[in-house]
């Protein structure tokens, strides 16, 4: 009978002795000698113990050394049942302290862990009650990622802890999906106002006089504007519905228009002598009370008179209009600097330096324009936009003439 120090050999038995609690026990059979089933036994050990040693240095390198508890449990609990022969008794040993260690490491850091997770839960008390709701769910987001970026806290902790941490989550978003489903289901509501708003768009169709028209239109957008949010889907099909009513409105009356001022009667050439009169009696004074926006419609459907007496009536209410524009620029001017439209001194003072600017800008074109390659019709260009500058400093001139009249 062989034995070793580890184990013996008792009626062609390989028998491992025992070791701690652990009582002898039969690892397997002599095949040839006792020396050579106790060396292939040993050898199972010494790759035990290297399996051990291997799992040791990890642990000592690796920075998530909790990782490692499981395998090590593992090891221990394996050693009774382990066929090979050698110190069972130091591996365990070994073994015990390892565990030790680890348990140690991992209380503190599920101690660690709790108070990152406390500080995460009071972090999250206040915008979880938050009705910021874009911005609170991102920061409400951005903890949850701490919370599971930190491992675990111990087990007499965890059911508080994680417990309250859920409620409050829970909460918000149940509060959050709350609050926009009554939004969605407000403006779904609103749809309705938008259908009602459409039907009666269509009113629009009805007026034929482009003038009348244009305002009412301008009404209606400005209704549209009140008309509250709702789905950006149905918001743009809304929205093409009432375009679509407005352009069939506006190509109707302009086809109407056309046909009205299409002609060269006498009763047309009457409605532009009118219209020129009212322009006139508004340049009378510096500060027209006219809506130019208006009288620019206006004139937008009277230009299109043809009669052969038209031309000079057509291009004085043109000087008309331009001198008005630049009126109302003048006091826009004078009520940015100033504040007083009664102060003629200085109402004089900006329509003669926008004078002399315009002065310039007209020699300086006058100089250039002998500079340019004429053909393909630049001339023609060229000399409307002569014309054009030359108007400019004339309406100066006239308005510059009115203001001293006024100033005495």
């Amino acid at each position: 009978m062989g034995k070793t120090a580890f184990g013996f050999v008792e009626e062609g038995k390989v028998i491992r002795k025992g070791f701690g609690e652990f009582e002898d026990r039969v690892i397997g059979e002599v095949n040839s000698t006792a020396e050579e089933a106790f060396a292939y036994f040993e050898e199972r050990f010494s790759k035990l113990e290297d399996e051990v040693n291997t799992i040791a240095q990890k642990i000592e390198e690796n920075a998530n050394k909790g990782s490692f508890l499981t395998k090590v449990e593992f090891l221990k609990g394996s050693l009774k049942d382990v066929d090979a022969l050698g110190d069972f008794s130091s591996l365990e040993e070994k073994l015990n302290g390892m565990l030790k260690d680890l348990n140690t490491y991992i209380e503190q850091n599920r101690h660690k862990n709790l108070q990152i997770k406390t500080a995460l839960l009071e972090q999250l008390k206040p915008v979880a009650e938050s009705h910021e709701w874009k911005t609170a769910s991102a920061q409400v987001k951005e903890i949850q990622q701490k919370w599971i970026k930190t491992g675990a806290v111990a087990s007499d902790q965890k059911e508080k802890i994680e417990g309250e941490f859920k409620l409050l989550i829970d909460e918000f978003y149940k509060r959050r999906d709350e609050f926009y489903a009554d939004i969605n289901k407000m403006m779904e509501e609103r749809e309705t106002d938008y259908k009602t708003f459409i039907e009666a768009s269509k009113s629009l169709l009805e007026i034929k006089d482009l003038q009348k028209l244009r305002e009412a239109i301008h009404k209606h957008q400005e209704e549209w504007k009140t008309l509250g949010k709702i789905k950006p889907k149905s918001h743009s099909y809304f929205w093409a519905q009432f375009q679509e009513v407005i352009k069939k409105a506006l190509a109707e009356a302009r086809k109407k228009a056309k046909k009205v001022s299409g002609g060269n009667s006498k009763e047309q050439l009457e409605k532009l002598k009118t219209f020129s009169q009212k322009i006139e009696e508004a340049n009378k004074e510096l500060s027209s009370k006219i809506d130019l926006d208006q009288t620019r419609s206006e004139w937008r459907l009277l230009q299109k008179i043809k009669h052969k007496d038209a031309g000079e009536i057509k291009q004085s209410i043109r000087f008309n209009l331009e001198m008005l524009a630049e009126k109302s620029f003048i006091n826009s001017l004078v009520e940015k600097k100033k504040g007083d439209q009664k102060d003629l001194r200085f109402k004089q003072k900006i329509c003669r330096d926008l004078l002399e600017r315009d002065r310039r800008e007209l020699i300086t074109f006058e100089e250039n324009m002998g500079k340019f390659n004429l053909a393909g019709g630049l001339d023609n260009m060229l000399t409307k936009k002569l014309k054009q500058q030359e108007q400019k400093v004339e309406i100066k001139k006239a308005i510059l003439k009115q203001i001293k009249e006024k100033a005495g």
